[in-house]
């Protein structure tokens, strides 16, 4: 169950129990976290209680892509789309500022370049957050 979006009625025991980390303290608990369940409104510099408000209410959803990145859109284009990504955008395909994981835990983020979508778009990543996207011609 996510950390509620409110300052009161929770407190380090809910986000323990949210984040179960390896010992019960507080930086612990932040080097313990996913980052992709971070709220960006709260997450701050990560150095307080309340950075975690509405931790783990971010839904991720997967979507079927390219494998490899390609070093082009038109090499992307070309390619099949086998594998399950997860992104944190509102569309049901990542778009532009949506950051693209590799587990659906919000972990690890593909290489750098450019990627197809099984709807036949194209999709540019940098540090993992889509920079380009546009329809494969």
């Amino acid at each position: 169950m996510a950390i509620p979006d409110t300052d009161n009625d929770w407190g380090l025991d809910d986000v323990i129990t949210e984040v179960v980390p390896t010992t019960d303290d507080l930086v612990d608990c932040f080097s313990d976290a996913i980052a992709a369940k971070f709220d960006a409104t709260y997450e701050g510099s990560k150095n307080q209680l309340l950075n975690f408000r509405n931790y783990g209410a971010i839904t991720l959803t997967s979507f079927s892509t390219s494998t490899t990145t390609q070093t082009s859109n038109r090499n992307a284009c070309g390619q099949t789309t086998p594998t399950t990504r997860y992104h944190d955008g509102a569309s049901f395909y990542p778009a532009i500022n949506d950051t693209v994981w590799n587990t659906s835990a919000g972990t690890g983020v593909p290489s750098n370049g450019y990627y197809k979508n099984a709807n036949n778009t194209w999709y540019q990543l940098t540090s993992g957050v889509v920079v380009s996207t546009e329809a494969c011609r």
